[in-house]
């Protein structure tokens, strides 16, 4: 990787069945922005590690646990940064023979969702993509939000009337019509972190550039699914999803 920039730190997990040849990979961006992701067990992991997949979570900058300068980075830099390493790490994995390069998928949940669809808008590394609740707006995110929240988008992407470019830039709804990829998106009708709304215009925004995104809408969850029928049924629509999608992502190599 590049000597000008930190190095991308997270956890791979391999297919537990035999495959014939390299694997497809799921990179998973971690919500927050600004937590992490560790090495703990994970049953939705499992689930594609026993069907034949890869799975990387990656710490992009600003994840905290890598040092005060390393989570700092992320200031003004929410949607760049972390989409950079994304790609870094789709990149650094197909070029080691880890991965199937052809077979890139990015996934995310939250903020994660947020750096999913900028990840499909600014870059060609990934087959297709899966907003889980997904930020798609995030000045309607922060006016809605409680002054703490407010604050924090305001450090992740400066404040809205000084950078009204930086803002309109990185919000994806406004660039439905960049988006080169399948997307699939799940959105809990009870949700009062990213409103319903955000989903439901995100999608229409893609169908109106020409888009056929796929929307799996569950009118009885929140920010973050707990059923387990639900979570279920999620897994087996993303299992689908993602069998059904491949394309070259080699101008990320």
């Amino acid at each position: 990787m590049s000597r000008s920039l930190p190095a991308v730190q997270g956890f791979f997990y391999g297919p537990t069945i035999p495959v014939a040849d390299r694997p497809p990979v799921i990179l998973v961006a971690h919500g927050g922005p600004t937590s992490a992701v560790y090495p703990v067990y994970n049953p939705q992991i499992q689930f594609w590690c026993q069907r034949g997949f890869a799975v990387a979570e990656v710490n992009y900058r600003g994840s905290s646990g890598f040092g005060r300068r390393f989570r700092l980075s992320l200031a003004n830099h929410w949607g760049e940064f972390d989409v950079q390493d994304m790609a870094r790490a789709a990149g650094y994995l197909s070029k080691e023979g880890r991965v199937d390069g052809d077979r890139v998928f990015v996934q995310g949940r939250s903020a994660g969702g947020y750096t999913v669809l900028m990840a499909v808008i600014e870059t060609d590394c990934f087959v297709a993509g899966a907003s889980l609740f997904g930020v798609t707006d995030p000045r309607r995110l922060r006016t809605m939000t409680h002054r703490f929240e407010s604050g924090y988008l305001d450090w992740l992407l400066g404040a809205p009337e000084d950078q009204p470019e930086r803002w309109h830039a990185r919000t994806p709804r406004h660039h439905a019509d960049r988006i080169r990829t399948p997307v699939i998106f799940f959105q809990g009708g009870q949700d009062r972190v990213v409103v319903p709304e955000q989903t439901r215009t995100m999608v229409e925004s893609m169908k109106a550039a020409g888009h056929s995104p796929e929307l799996h809408w569950f009118e009885d969850e929140a920010h973050g699914f707990r059923k387990p029928e639900n979570l279920a049924a999620m897994l087996e629509w993303l299992n689908s999803f993602y069998r059904r999608h491949s394309r070259k992502a080699n101008d990320c190599l």
